[in-house]
């Protein structure tokens, strides 16, 4: 990044802090825009929280009311006066007084079976029936209501009981407005309660009450919902301002409205912090202008933070090689300026092999250390590569543009030899090697992430085929990537069903007597056909459905062993497993729902899953044992056969790999091998069992070497649970014999 110019240096101050000057003023208005949009804000949100609030008391209101009528008409008394016969001065005062006197209902009247009003109530007093005109409208709206209610039910009778029988009451309720003043008109059906005295006909009378929502009803509802001013308004001379409160007609129409000074909390409180506010602003100004004022002195350690946050965005922290960002900010424009052969693009995907193994047994400080080691090598060998990144762990790509594919693949060579170099660290001598997949792109319209992929997809071929190798994309991989995919997709459905199974291979002593089973896992896909473990078990490690696939084989084959007696089943367990929290606890629990005996079942497992230091793997192989499993070093001399392994886990047996076997009389050394490895278990009071024992050349040879135990298809080949159950018997006799 270039420096600051001297002619940028002389500058005045007022050009070169004007703009932050500007932002702090800015910044400051929009500071007190935003404190007053907020209290705004939250004064609205207080009045809607208000308005909510009184609606909700209204209707408590109103059905406190309704109940208030129905108490006094809902008895065998109303009955017996109100229509057995009709005595006014009952309705004086259980209605029209009762009403008025201890609840403020202005009117009152009583309608008789044929809905004609034959009483009438005002101000407490009887009244002249003529009252009732200015509430007929209102009242007959709501009597079709009462009836329709009053068919529906059940007729009335005799109920049994002493006290408290509650009659479901048959009202209906309305706001109506009468000469500018609204009142709550309820129409209530006279019920009886015991059923001593009974409706004489089938309809019974109507009790109308009306209550106006006058000055003394809002000081009541105002005082239990502390409002101030409330008021009742016409709908259009209400202020937004103001708190509100429609009441309308049956029909929906605002007819008034209650209206009340509404409680501001962030006005209020804009009151109380109006003098701190100010200070704060003004402290907030002279801390701006101090800034300002010391800013010409720190404007040079500005670009310099600038260059090197600029560099840390685009730059891996560890290798100090571009990162993810850069490497597609630039493949993005490289990109773009392809369009045809004559100014290709190679993209070239590096991914270090057994990089995982450094870290297990060396620890993290030494990848770390390795990954520094090869990133300075890559830095060195692709010295006219437009780009060296860094794409994640141990993981690089590099960007040739303008080259031919034989430049690229040529460079991709020089990668791997230069990789594969020793590296001499504190930590000790390390070894990996690579794997590199070549994209080139010699079309137009290709995206960054999409040449990515295809670099990725042909690295992921080289793994394939052993690492330590280049391969060039072609659609074909695409096509086997997308195949594995879905027969990941097919491993997770089929963990699910019944596509798997058991199988167990014998394995035998010297005299070929039967001294136990290995149980195999089988995969029969409906449409696939058999699929081989050595390739859905990788798959299964590789997408993280080892631990559902090694559950489903231990209760499986605890099920199916359980009552086998005399003889050892050994399961084989996965490094990702052996690792996890709380296997061992898994394993006893499932071993426990079986009814089985840990003394008759042998855990195998590979060394890279007894390499390292983890806890986990420790706390399990421990607990393992104490249940009473054996542990079995499975594909002995095929990883580091490190001691070290071998006594701190205390494992019982070491299983010879085929591959040794099979080279038997090739002259590769398998001979001196197998003996090394049979020496060294004798030393280790370790059994010792050779798989793969195809011929009986094999056999005496193996047996010649002091091999312990024997396992393949010479002796026996895997078979499922119910034909071991059906040969067991035997086998048993013959060992006996």
């Amino acid at each position: 990044m270039s420096q600051p110019s001297a002619d940028y240096e002389t500058k005045p101050r007022s050009w070169l802090f004007g703009p932050m000057a500007g932002l702090t003023a800015g910044a400051l208005g929009l500071l007190v825009l935003l404190s007053v949009f907020l209290i705004q804000r939250f004064d609205r949100a207080a009045t809607e929280r208000e308005e909510h609030m009184v609606e909700n008391g209204f209707a408590v209101l109103t059905d406190e009311l309704n109940r208030v009528v129905a108490t006094q008409v809902e008895w065998d008394g109303a009955i017996a006066n109100l229509d057995n016969r009709f005595d006014p001065n009952w309705a004086d005062f259980n209605i029209g007084n009762y009403l008025h006197v201890f609840y403020g209902f202005s009117h009152a009247y009583v309608l008789d079976p044929k809905n004609r009003v034959i009483y009438a109530s005002a101000a407490g007093e009887r009244a002249d029936l003529a009252s009732y005109t200015p509430f007929r409208a209102a009242a007959e709206s709501l009597v079709p209501h009462v009836r329709a209610r009053e068919n529906a039910r059940p007729a009335p009778g005799k109920r049994p009981g002493k006290n408290n029988i509650e009659i479901p009451s048959i009202q209906a309720s309305r706001i109506a407005l009468v000469d500018g003043q609204p009142f709550l008109v309820s129409a209530t059906l006279v019920q009886p309660d015991f059923g001593v005295d009974l409706p004489k006909g089938p309809r019974a009378p109507i009790t109308i009450a009306v209550k106006p929502i006058d000055q003394a009803m809002l000081k009541s509802f105002a005082d239990r919902y502390m409002l101030h001013d409330l008021a009742v308004r016409h709908p259009d001379a209400v202020s937004s301002a103001s708190g509100q409160l429609m009441l309308k007609d049956r029909s929906g129409q605002p007819i008034a409205a209650l209206s009340w000074t509404p409680q501001r909390p962030g006005t209020m409180l804009l009151g109380q912090l109006a003098v701190p506010l100010i200070l704060l602003l003004v402290l907030l100004a002279a801390l701006a202008g101090r800034v300002i004022q010391r800013g010409s002195t720190i404007a040079s350690d500005l670009i310099a933070s600038e260059a090197r946050a600029k560099h840390a965005a685009y730059h891996d922290s560890l290798t100090k090689l571009a990162n993810r960002a850069y490497l597609f900010d630039r493949l993005y424009h490289m990109l773009r300026r392809v369009e045809g052969p004559d100014n290709a693009l190679a993209v070239l995907c590096v991914d270090l092999d057994r990089f995982k193994e450094v870290n297990d047994t060396l620890g993290h400080n030494a990848g770390d250390a390795l990954i520094e080691a090869m990133a300075e090598r890559l830095r060195q060998t692709c010295t006219g590569a437009a780009c060296v990144a860094r794409l994640g762990g141990d993981e690089f790509v590099v960007l040739l543009d303008d080259c031919d594919e034989a430049t690229a693949l040529m460079l991709g060579r020089r990668i791997i030899k230069a990789v594969t170099e020793k590296v001499v660290s504190e930590y000790g001598q390390m070894e990996v090697s690579c794997s590199i997949g070549v994209a080139f792109i010699d079309q137009p319209g290709i995206e960054p992430s999409e040449a990515l992929r295809w670099a990725d997809v042909a690295m992921y071929r080289s793994k394939q085929a052993g690492g330590k190798r280049v391969s060039r994309f072609n659609p074909e991989m695409d096509l086997a990537l997308r195949h594995r995919l879905q027969l990941e997709a097919e491993l997770r459905q089929a963990i699910g069903s019944n596509q798997f199974s058991m199988v167990y291979q014998p394995h035998f002593d010297r005299r070929r007597r039967l001294k136990g089973y290995e149980a195999l896992l089988r995969w029969e896909h409906p449409e696939r056909g058999a699929i081989s473990p050595s390739v859905f078990v990788p798959l299964a490690e590789d997408c993280g459905l080892i631990m559902a696939l090694g559950e489903h084989v231990l209760r499986q084959v605890f099920a199916e062993t359980r009552r086998w007696r005399g003889v050892r089943v050994a399961i084989n367990v996965s490094a990702v497993q052996l690792r996890s929290r709380g296997f061992a606890a898994q394993v006893m629990r499932m071993l426990a729902e079986a009814g089985a005996d840990a003394r008759s079942y042998e855990i195998e497992v590979t060394e890279t899953a007894l390499l390292g230091d983890e806890q986990h793997c420790i706390s399990n192989i421990e607990a393992l044992k104490r249940m009473g499993f054996t542990i079995a070093l499975d594909d002995f001399g095929t990883g580091f056969s490190s001691l070290n392994v071998l006594q701190r886990f205390s494992v019982d047996k070491i299983k010879i790999d085929c591959s040794f076997v099979a080279a038997l009389g090739c002259g590769r050394g398998s001979e001196a091998l197998i003996e090394a490895i049979v020496n060294l278990a004798r030393g280790l009071n370790m059994t010792v069992v050779a798989e793969g024992v195809e011929t009986e050349a094999q056999w005496d040879e193996l047996v010649k070497m002091g091999c312990q135990q024997f396992q393949g298809h010479l002796l026996g080949r895997p078979q499922p649970a119910a034909a071991v159950n059906r040969a067991l018997p035997g086998l048993r006799r013959a060992n006996a014999a």
